[in-house]
């Protein structure tokens, strides 16, 4: 089974050199919303969306579908 990777989204704010809180500010995501995206869950395309424009970059640079290899299929 695939699930969605958020340690693109991770790895950018630190090239952009960017702290989670300014993010969260800046793209108007909750706390409770941010903590989903660092643990993993999903999260609306709204909230990536507001993301993106903020990192001025593509949804594909932020998240990532990923096989979930600890699960049996």
């Amino acid at each position: 089974m695939s699930k969605f990777s958020y340690k693109k989204l991770f790895k950018k704010l630190i090239d952009k050199d960017m702290k989670n809180t300014e993010l969260m500010k800046k793209a108007k995501v909750s706390k409770s919303t941010f903590y989903k995206i660092k643990n993993g869950d999903n999260v609306t395309t709204d909230v990536l969306l507001r993301i993106c424009n903020v990192l001025e970059c593509d949804i594909s640079e932020i998240v990532e579908c990923v096989n979930n290899s600890s699960e049996e299929i």
